[in-house]
């Protein structure tokens, strides 16, 4: 009870922060682990929850993409188209990708490529493959927040697919 009464000169105690002190210490284990756990599961990067892969209606065009990622760090968007009775592949992403994401390495290079407003055309010509082709882009984001992107080869179904960027 003395002890209570007990005033430490030139600290003020808040009974609310003490109180927030004890819960947290309480909880915070639990809420660290959640935290680890879902980070190692791909919730914030790379992991089961970010990797996705769409295909489109026709199965012509498919993308093997992140869903999270964080700012600056780069990542692949690795997009593959089968066969089609083409000598050129146009491929066109359309979307926030232009304002959200700085382009770095493509492999195999395009022929040409150009953007037009919020459309980025990678343009290959003369392409004789008898099976896939497949282009690995990596992007490094330089936005925060969701981008809304699609993606589409020649004149074949597009694929709409979304990413969120953490700071």
């Amino acid at each position: 009870m003395a002890r209570e009464k007990e005033r430490l000169p030139g600290i003020t105690e808040s009974r609310r922060g003490l109180n927030f002190e004890a819960l947290f210490r309480q909880v915070g284990l639990v809420v660290l682990l959640a935290i680890i756990i879902s980070a190692l599961s791909g919730l914030f990067s790379n992991g089961y929850f970010s990797s996705a892969q769409k295909e489109n209606n026709a199965h012509t065009l498919a993308i093997h993409y992140e869903r999270f990622g964080r700012l600056q760090t780069e990542f692949e968007l690795h997009f593959s188209t089968r066969s089609l009775p083409a000598e050129s592949y146009i491929f066109s992403i359309n979307g926030e990708l232009n304002t959200m994401f700085e382009p770095g390495a493509i492999s195999p290079q395009p022929d040409s490529m150009f953007s037009e407003g919020k459309t980025l055309y990678l343009i290959y010509r003369n392409v004789k493959t008898q099976g896939d082709f497949s282009v690995r882009m990596f992007v490094t984001p330089t936005g925060m927040g969701k981008s809304v992107n699609s993606i589409k080869v020649n004149s074949e179904p597009e694929i709409r697919f979304w990413q969120f960027i953490y700071p």
